[in-house]
């Protein structure tokens, strides 16, 4: 009886929990230590291998990356560019049980549901383009709706945090969740 009643909690646990963990946005950001982030100023694109395949989607990504550049004094320039940034784009799927019922028993009354959870994930890279050697790499995961309006609300706010503390200062690389 007890063992039953422990296998219910656990699942109930688990059920309510793995929305939670499903929904946190994860950053994280890594950089090299040794780069002069003070001689980038301006930046070119390179198509990375990944990028989105919805070009309306790519439009976003794009923009909002550019956007958090220019807010740190970053221009464009296809001529002469300091640095090349280059993002990568993926959606995976993952499959989450929700379970719940009522009683006391394992026999009791309940439902369970499989539902799709779509995760995206935009990497940054940013290399310096007269080494092409990496210095600077941001990864964003977080959860994509069916509402274009709610992702690109989601893109938005990702990339600013990805990019909060860009460029660098002296220190080990940071981690946000």
């Amino acid at each position: 009886m007890k063992r039953a009643s422990l296998g219910i909690s656990l699942l109930i646990v688990c059920a309510v929990l793995i929305p939670v963990m499903a929904w946190a946005q994860k950053v994280n950001v890594d950089y090299d230590r040794g780069a002069d982030f003070s001689k980038y100023k301006t930046f070119a694109w390179q198509d990375g291998r990944s990028a989105a395949p919805n070009p309306l989607v790519h439009k976003r990504i794009v923009s909002a990356i550019e956007s958090q550049l220019a807010s740190k004094g970053w221009t464009k320039s296809d001529t002469t560019p300091s640095a090349v940034v280059v993002y990568y784009a993926a959606v995976e799927e993952e499959r989450q049980l929700n379970a719940w019922g009522s009683g006391p028993r394992w026999n009791s009354v309940g439902t369970a549901r499989i539902e799709k959870i779509l995760t995206g994930q935009l990497v940054v890279d940013v290399y310096d383009a007269s080494t092409k050697q990496l210095v600077w790499r941001g990864f964003v995961s977080d959860t994509v709706s069916d509402k274009p309006e709610k992702n690109e609300k989601r893109l938005n706010d990702a990339v600013a945090r990805l990019f909060k503390q860009f460029p660098p200062a002296s220190g080990s690389r940071t981690s946000q969740q």
